[in-house]
């Protein structure tokens, strides 16, 4: 079956909203964090892990080495892959991961990546005993507990760690892997504070920490910063475009441009590399209808 091609008002339009996209684009968001990695050369990427886990952590970590970005950990059983933003190593070779996650967090990713993690850290053919200690940090601006209404950071506060409590006695038992969410709502006066500051800021010259307001001047300024964006943003809309658009022709043009807005919008939260916000805007569809795909993919 024939694709129809786009117009060269589509694409005007597509260009001036992915323009737009760029230029609300913060490091809070999952493509904006990403990009900025994706521009860091080795040394860069390892303080910026050094930077995101001291502040976070409260403590003196690392140096850290051998820093990437969307490293494909171990997948079991056919698990859906687990690609953290950021992972490396400390000086004693403990595992560390940091990646953001927008506006909520899906019921079960906490346990099956922090699953990811510890297998990661399990040398093949040695006893548990050898478990190599591992730290999951999450930046996010989710408010609710996943799967429940209740509060994920009370009274506001930065950090909530996870850990395991006997509920009967309230012991906490010793523990390989630390997990660390973070409160990018956080407007404290701070050090946390600033961070959370500077991952919703728009505007590089207004962010605090020079390494990031660094990093966010060639995610919005530079051509490779554009291109950067482009090849994961473009690709998705594109690709959901062409394919709504093969389903729609028989059912007319407008069934088939809604049809293909939702397929984009569909692969996009799929991708778990945008906000809803973000979807609602590219694709042109309303914020209750990206609400209610992203409740028919979790169903």
């Amino acid at each position: 079956m024939p694709v129809k091609k786009r117009s060269d008002h589509e694409m005007e339009s597509f260009e001036q909203r992915l323009e737009e996209y760029r230029r609300k684009l913060t490091l809070k968001t999952d493509v904006g964090f990403r990009v900025a990695g994706r521009l860091c050369s080795g040394p860069e990427l390892e303080q910026l892990m050094n930077l995101l886990a001291d502040v976070i952590t409260g403590r003196k970590t690392g140096p850290f080495h051998d820093v990437q970005t969307q490293k494909d950990l171990i997948t079991v059983t056919g698990a859906k892959s687990v690609e953290p933003d950021l992972f490396g190593n400390d000086e004693e070779d403990g595992i560390w991961c940091a990646e953001v996650q927008n506006e909520s967090i899906e019921a079960g990713r906490i346990e099956v990546e922090r699953a990811h993690l510890v297998l990661n850290g399990l040398p093949g053919g040695k006893p548990y005993s050898c478990l190599k200690k591992s730290h999951m940090i999450w930046m996010t601006d989710a408010i609710h507990i996943p799967g429940t209404g209740r509060p994920l950071f009370p009274d506001g506060q930065p950090v909530v760690r996870l850990e395991t409590v006997d509920s009967a006695t309230s012991r906490r038992f010793p523990d390989r892997t630390e997990v660390i969410l973070f409160n990018l709502r956080y407007k404290g006066n701070s050090k946390r504070g600033d961070l959370a500051h500077d991952f919703r800021e728009t505007d590089p010259k207004k962010m605090k920490n020079p390494l990031l307001r660094e990093l966010m001047q060639r995610v919005k300024c530079t051509e490779k910063g554009e291109m950067e964006m482009c090849e994961l943003t473009r690709q998705i809309f594109q690709d959901g475009k062409t394919e709504g658009i093969q389903e729609g022709i028989q059912e007319g043009i407008q069934k088939g441009e809604i049809r293909s807005s939702r397929k984009t919008a569909g692969k996009m939260l799929r991708k778990g590399l945008y906000s809803l916000q973000d979807i609602a805007e590219l694709t042109s569809l309303s914020l209750s209808e990206v609400r209610r795909l992203q409740a028919e993919l979790n169903s």
